[in-house]
């Protein structure tokens, strides 16, 4: 064997513009090749390494290639870096579209593509007068501002029910005023709905049904999408997530940027960093009828759009909005009181026992909660810790008078803290200011108690109550 291979070296060391064969039939070889291998029982086998050892070659060249034991690839080097192969299904395709002739045949008005194809367009394909039923295929192009499909189709150009949705890079171009870009639909609640960085939905002077409709799914992810439509996406459907993220959306004259139907009920609502820029129209809209669960807004910007919202507002519950362009942060907030109140207090125990400070109360203002007389409660859906304000005034009914005051939740007095007052003489105006906190769940309601701390047995009347929780 050793002199075998010893032969095999020098032959091609004298025989350097030679060609080589091993194997099988060696006088016969292909004119193209220099070097070539044929057998029907052998392969080639190439350098094995593991990664570790891969990485330890010195100055590798463009080209160099070693199969990897440690992820079972076949490794490239390549300019600076080691490339590897990915194992793939024998099933899946990859379809490069040129044009119509590309896809496949039309059946009446739908074109439907292979479920365990990837179909990559280049350049901007019309398909007109068809539409695409994708089927479970993927949707990609190289240039998102070149690669993509457009039609004059009445309904979406893209359509797909109760499959996953993956697109990336494409651009739509709706050619009439019956045309919108997608309508996608699961109603199975088991499917995802991708549409990833570089998708775009463009009029090119003619306005259309805009970008269409997501419905169902499972969780919806819409990231740094263009939208420059007379209409925007409109949501519904039953849905777990629906997240839209670095969208530009612009050149509305109908409808709004994102408009939840009237039917839709989703668990979670996630919109953040998109830019609404257009005039008069809505950005985001709540059809009466739609349910949410949990929605958020954050750091959104709004140029010259005729409202922000519709439907919705920052103190919706289920809702948190914050930092976003002429919408108010979201916040939880009560304020009651009353003045010249004539209502006693009774105080029929002895030290320690609180009562509840009695009296009509009159609500100011109020997010996320309600209020009756001298009771707060939190309609809130997610667990607060609320800051609680509370000033007392009136006036000692007996010498040697002494009451202090707290906060119960639920009609129960918290242990601490509390505030108290100086021994009064009788009739001797006195004042009580407690700050503290206290963790409220949906449904928690707070009272301010009043208790005595010595055995002056007599009532109270409260003449001023002010009463305040924030988050």
């Amino acid at each position: 064997m050793k002199k075998n291979l010893t032969i095999l070296v020098l032959a091609i060391t004298f025989s350097l513009q030679s060609q080589v064969k091993i194997g099988d039939n060696p006088t016969i070889i292909g004119s193209s090749s220099i070097l070539e291998l044929e057998s029907t029982t052998s392969g080639l086998l190439i350098t094995r390494l593991t990664t570790s050892q891969r990485d330890l070659i010195i100055s590798p060249p463009n080209g160099l290639t070693v199969f990897n034991t440690q992820t079972n690839t076949m490794d490239v080097y390549r300019v600076d870096h080691w490339e590897s192969t990915v194992y793939k299904n024998p099933n899946d395709k990859v379809v490069y579209v040129y044009s119509l002739s590309d896809l496949p045949a039309p059946s009446g008005s739908v074109i439907t593509l292979d479920a365990n194809s990837m179909y990559i367009f280049k350049g901007i394909v019309n398909i007109s007068p068809y539409y695409l039923e994708l089927n479970g295929a993927n949707l990609k192009g190289i240039d998102p501002a070149r690669d993509g499909v457009t039609s004059t189709v009445s309904g979406a150009i893209l359509r797909s029910t109760s499959v996953s949705v993956f697109m990336q890079d494409l651009v739509i171009i709706p050619l009439s005023g019956a045309t919108k870009a997608y309508d996608f639909n699961d109603v199975t609640g088991t499917k995802f709905c991708n549409l990833f960085s570089g998708n775009s939905v463009v009029e090119i002077g003619i306005p259309s049904l805009g970008v269409g409709q997501i419905s169902g799914f499972k969780a919806a992810t819409i990231i740094e999408n263009y939208w420059k439509t007379a209409d925007g996406l409109k949501v519904g459907g039953t849905m777990g997530k629906f997240c839209c993220a670095y969208t530009f959306i612009t050149d509305l004259t109908a409808g709004s940027g994102i408009e939840f139907l009237t039917g839709l009920t989703i668990d979670d609502i996630d919109l953040s960093n998109n830019y609404f820029v257009y005039t008069g129209q809505k950005g985001v809209k709540l059809n009466a009828g739609a349910s949410v669960n949990r929605g958020r807004m954050t750091t959104n910007m709004f140029r010259g759009v005729g409202s922000p919202l519709d439907g919705l507002d920052s103190y919706s519950l289920g809702w948190s909005m914050k930092q976003n362009t002429d919408i108010p942060d979201s916040r939880a907030y009560s304020f009651i009181y009353f003045n010249s109140n004539a209502t006693v207090t009774s105080l029929p125990s002895a030290t320690p026992n609180y009562y509840k400070i009695q009296g009509a109360t009159t609500t100011i203002d109020q997010k996320r909660f309600t209020a009756t007389n001298n009771r707060i409660t939190y309609t809130g859906v997610d667990p607060l810790t609320g800051r609680v304000s509370v000033v007392v005034s009136a006036n000692a009914p007996a010498n040697n008078a002494d009451f202090s005051i707290g906060i119960a939740k639920n009609g129960i007095m918290l242990t601490a803290p509390v505030s108290s007052m100086a021994a009064a003489t009788n009739g001797q105006s006195f004042q009580i200011i407690l700050n503290t906190e206290t963790n409220l769940v949906n449904g928690d309601y707070i009272e301010v108690f009043i208790g005595r701390n010595n055995s002056n047995t007599s009532s109270l009347t409260v003449k001023e109550l002010q009463f305040r929780v924030t988050d």
